[in-house]
């Protein structure tokens, strides 16, 4: 049962007549009324169901789900009372569910061993279930579940620490959260905690690793998007070298040669920029930026047929990049290969009619053609004859690159010049 079924399954008497359980710290309390767990499939409370063994269960669902109840403390007092060896059996338990993939069963469990005895050991404990469970629903392809279990467990470990204070188990556990999650800077943060508190020893010695790794990626991280930054401020030089810096830690990433020859190219070194640029599709990475910003640098040393080439495969990649079909349909447009110039201009117009380049080219092959393009025409939709004849046509649906015009009249878009 989920946490609302087993709270629901609750019911509440009063002490029973000739119940005695006492120790030198606890006594019954009569005003206090005790709850007790129904059976499986059971709506109502009957008197054979009223037992010593069915009270502590029902006092464990509300230690585990409803640790503010007024009466918690007293429950968690008698339930030890009546068996001091009880947090370990429940953990034993559910242990057990745990391996069993029982996991609603297993949570009950760790929760009531968490919040009936609290110590680190039963905060990780509860944390790692969640950590399964999310596990658990990403397979199962239920991201929501997913990020609730994530989010159950970083909840549990930052209480145990609001418990605990700086206990280096927890510390270590959540920063290893963090990392997994992908949230950096919050592990670099609870790993310098950790590394204050820990003793030495081989697990601080992982942790010292882990810190290590993470440091180096945020140094990686900052490189890249620092020689970004330069790339969009025009300062081409401070770029490359914030590029060269990060392939040299890093020579199999292929970011750091595509920013690098980006820059490169902005500063008209056009065989460099080839050359970090071609590093990356041998590192395997294949996208229409990297072949544009080749087209552009075959383009700049004279060699326009494979400048299309590159073009074409750009486009192959992403059909509906507007920065593609406009500049393969500039490059045909200039060589007078009207056919292909007047293709790539056509899905241009597609993925957007309004922009000013575009319009520039319209207005370039009219001028050499002599051939007026009307208003823009939409693809032929063929429809089943289950839909009606006056359905709308698709439409095309792209992002508008940012652009640049070059000295020539119709102008000429230079991928990520400014995003």
């Amino acid at each position: 049962m989920n946490k609302e079924e087993s709270l629901r399954s609750i019911r509440y008497i009063r002490v029973p007549k000739g119940m005695r359980i006492e120790s030198d710290t606890f006594r019954l309390d009569s005003s206090i009324l005790l709850p007790v767990q129904l059976q499986a499939g059971s709506a109502r409370l009957t008197e054979k169901d009223i037992s010593l063994e069915s009270i502590v269960s029902g006092m464990l669902t509300v230690i585990a789900y409803d640790e503010n109840n007024s009466n918690a403390s007293y429950y968690k007092d008698f339930v030890l009372t009546v068996d001091p060896t009880l947090p370990d059996k429940l953990l034993k338990a559910a242990i057990a569910k745990e391996e069993q993939k029982d996991y609603e069963f297993s949570e009950e469990l760790f929760l009531a061993v968490y919040h009936l005895l609290p110590q680190s050991a039963s905060c990780i404990n509860l944390a790692t279930l969640y950590s399964y469970m999310a596990v658990d629903a990403r397979d199962r392809g239920d991201e929501e579940k997913e990020d609730e279990y994530l989010l159950s467990a970083k909840h549990t470990l930052k209480d145990g620490l609001r418990r605990f204070g700086e206990e280096p188990d927890i510390l270590a556990e959540i920063s290893s959260y963090e990392a997994f999650t992908g949230n950096l800077e919050e592990a670099k943060d609870y790993l310098e905690r950790y590394m204050a508190v820990a003793e030495e020893g081989e697990k601080k010695q992982e942790m010292k690793k882990l810190l290590s790794r993470i440091e180096l990626q945020l140094e990686n991280d900052e490189e890249i998007k620092e020689a970004y930054d330069f790339i969009m401020l025009d300062d081409n030089e401070k770029a490359i070298d914030a590029a060269s810096r990060f392939i040299a830690k890093n020579p199999k990433v292929w970011n750091g040669y595509f920013l690098r020859g980006w820059a490169l190219r902005k500063a008209a070194r056009f065989e460099e920029a080839r050359n970090d640029l071609m590093k990356c599709l041998e590192l395997g990475e294949r996208s229409a930026d990297i072949y544009n910003e080749l087209s552009i640098d075959e383009l700049e040393v004279g060699d326009r047929e494979l400048a299309k080439t590159y073009l074409e495969t750009a486009a192959d990649l992403d059909p509906e990049n507007l920065t593609v079909a406009s500049n393969l349909s500039y490059l045909y447009l200039q060589d007078n290969q009207f056919d292909e110039a007047r293709e790539y201009l056509e899905k241009a117009r597609y993925l957007s009619g309004s922009d000013e380049i575009v319009k520039n080219l319209i207005g370039e092959y009219e001028k050499k053609t002599g051939e007026k393009i009307g208003e823009l025409i939409h693809e032929e939709i063929v429809h089943d004859d289950s839909k009606h004849e006056d359905d709308d046509d698709d439409a095309y649906a792209a992002e508008i690159a940012e652009i640049e015009k070059d000295d020539c009249g119709c102008g000429h878009h230079h991928h990520h010049e400014e995003e």
